[in-house]
């Protein structure tokens, strides 16, 4: 029966391996960040809030009820009679106040502009959100490959101390280039101690986003992707990225704000209409009235205040430019990370981490053939080691900037 038990296993264990080591990928990583990060989801909800406010701009205020008294005596012997003076009436009525067209029309626009303010927001949350995963994830996923590379690179460490010890013992190597060989040793683990630390870091910080996903093994540094666009392209739509959208969007807000206190120079007016109860002597009586603002201080006060909305509009103006510069700076500047990095890492491949190899590997078996120096064997590995490392700093620098670029032209649908 058990051996039963174990054919059964064996055969399903290609299907539920799979299932358990799934590899992480750093798209995956951030589409999962973006459907479950608090971030957003706040972003989302203001941007929400705003749409729901909006139905109720430029509508009609809510119609006034009117009553009291007019003309009650207050001396002589009808004081504070409601029905002796004829001149005495208990009054109700509504009044309903009518803002001018114009004003209207901008309340509702301004509204619309709210919500384009919230969801640029929500565009630039969901940007900086995929921006700080791939961070994340790229900075997890080069500590772990740099860590693989250091550990492939221990056994010819730990045999370059061994072959120092031996010529130590035999008089071919000084002391002090023994101690320089198990110097070298204790300093790659000194290496491969702090990259274990800090991919338990960035494993944490993952958690952050992906909760227990983040366990997960990672996929390869995504150093061979394509950006989905073209750089001139990235470049001619640089006022449609999400990072430029609050600021684009609050610029539209200012001019609609510019448009909405000129539009207080035209008069509002309301109608009231009164229905007046005298005492039973006397006949009621029906009123309505017409009242129409008088605007005629416009230099005292509609004017200030589009002076003011109009500084802020220069203010808006000259950020968007600003951040308009600052943005196809980092475009260019990314672009040219990413496209020369990658030549780079084609060279490092081809060149540089060959030789670095095969020089480590020629001095350490010159030495051990009794031919050589130890001095240029630690010299060797010392160049291999970084070599590697800086190919895996290379990658992720090439990462980093693929993420930057290939998230400006979208990070899927807003919810």
């Amino acid at each position: 029966m058990r051996s039963h038990r174990l054919l059964w296993l064996a055969l399903l264990w290609p299907v539920i391996a799979p299932a358990d080591e799934r590899v992480l990928s750093l798209e995956d990583a951030v589409d999962q960040a973006l459907q479950e990060a608090p971030q957003v989801a706040v972003s989302a909800a203001m941007r929400d809030a705003a749409g729901a406010v909006a139905p109720s701009a430029g509508r009609l205020p809510d119609p006034e009820l009117v009553t009291g008294i007019d003309n009650l005596p207050i001396n002589t012997a009808d004081r504070f009679s409601f029905t002796r003076d004829f001149m005495t009436m208990r009054k109700i009525g509504v009044m309903q106040a009518f803002p001018n067209r114009q004003k209207r029309r901008l309340q509702s626009e301004r509204a619309e502009r709210e919500i384009a303010v919230a969801h640029g927001e929500l565009l630039k949350t969901r940007y900086d959100t995929a921006r700080a995963v791939a961070e994340v994830w790229i900075a997890r996923a080069t500590d772990e490959e740099s860590l693989a590379r250091l550990k492939s690179l221990k056994p010819e460490s730990d045999l370059q101390a061994a072959a120092a010890r031996a010529a130590l013992a035999s008089a071919r190597a000084s002391a002090a280039e023994a101690l320089a060989a198990q110097s070298m040793a204790a300093a790659l683990d000194e290496r491969i101690l702090a990259l274990e630390q800090d991919a338990e870091i960035q494993r944490a910080e993952l958690a952050r986003w992906l909760g227990a996903d983040a366990e997960r093994p990672l996929a390869g540094i995504p150093t061979d992707l394509d950006l989905g666009t073209t750089p001139a392209a990235l470049l001619a739509a640089v006022h449609q990225h999400p990072a430029l959208a609050p600021a684009l969007a609050k610029l539209a807000e200012a001019q609609t704000d510019v448009e909405l206190a000129r539009a207080q120079k035209r008069p509002d007016w309301s109608a009231e209409l009164d229905y007046a109860q005298r005492g039973p002597d006397f006949s009621n009586l029906v009123s309505l009235e017409f009242h129409i603002g008088l605007p005629l201080f416009a230099r005292h006060r509609q004017n200030p205040v589009i002076a003011e909305k109009l500084a802020r509009v220069h203010a808006q103006e000259a950020e968007r430019d600003a951040e308009v510069r600052m943005h196809t700076a980092e475009i260019q500047g990314e672009l040219a990370r990413w496209s020369r990095g990658r030549e780079r890492l084609r060279h490092y491949a081809s060149e540089l981490l060959p030789l670095a190899r095969d020089r480590s590997r020629t001095a350490l078996a010159s030495y051990s053939a009794g031919r050589g120096d130890l001095r240029a064997v630690i010299d060797a590995l010392t160049q291999d080691v970084n070599t590697q490392l800086e190919y895996v700093q290379l990658e992720g620098s090439v990462a980093r900037a693929w993420a930057f670029l290939r998230f400006l032209h979208g990070t899927g649908d807003a919810p």
